[in-house]
C-alpha cells in the first residue's frame, strides 16, 4: 500500500503511533504488539522500529497524497487510541490533530472516535466504520 522506495513516510506512521500509545504516559504490553504488527505490515523492520522508538520527534508525519493512504493511517491510530481498552482525552486530542492533518474534517474524526468507544473492548464490525465514512463523501 505505502510506496516501498519511502521508508521515512513508513517511519513517520509508526512514530506517530508511538506519540499516540506513550500520550498517557505509558505504554503497555498491547499498544507495543499493535504497533509492532502495524511496522511489520507496512515494512518496517525491528532495528528501524527501534530507531523511531529511541526519537519519534525526527518523524514528522508525511502526509501522503493517496486519499486511501491516508485513510489507512486514520484506521491505524483510531485502533492504537483503542487497543489498550480505555480512550484517554489526550489520545483523542492527537486523534483530531493528525486527522486534521490527514485533511479529514473534525466531523467525520468526531463520529469515528464515536465508533471507537461504542466498540470499546468489541470487535469494530467494518460496515459500521464505512457507514460512518459514507456520511461524509461528498
Amino acid at each position: 500500500m505505502f510506496e516501498e522506495h519511502d521508508i521515512e513516510q513508513r517511519k513517520s506512521i509508526i512514530a506517530l503511533l508511538f506519540k499516540l500509545a506513550k500520550s498517557d504516559n505509558s505504554v503497555s504490553n498491547i499498544e507495543k504488539l499493535y504497533l509492532r504488527d502495524i511496522a511489520n505490515s507496512i515494512g518496517v523492520d525491528s532495528f528501524s522500529i527501534d530507531e523511531v522508538l529511541k526519537d519519534p520527534d525526527a518523524y514528522p508525519l508525511k502526509i501522503p497524497l493517496d486519499e486511501r493512504e491516508r485513510m489507512t493511517i486514520l484506521y491505524y491510530i483510531l485502533f492504537m487510541m483503542r487497543v489498550d481498552g480505555r480512550i484517554e482525552k489526550g489520545e483523542e486530542s492527537l486523534i483530531y490533530k493528525a486527522s486534521f492533518r490527514l485533511g479529514f474534517n473534525e466531523k467525520l474524526t468526531e463520529d469515528l472516535i464515536g465508533v471507537m468507544k461504542t466498540y470499546l473492548n468489541k470487535e469494530v464490525p467494518p460496515e459500521v466504520m464505512l457507514k460512518q465514512i459514507r456520511k461524509h463523501l461528498n
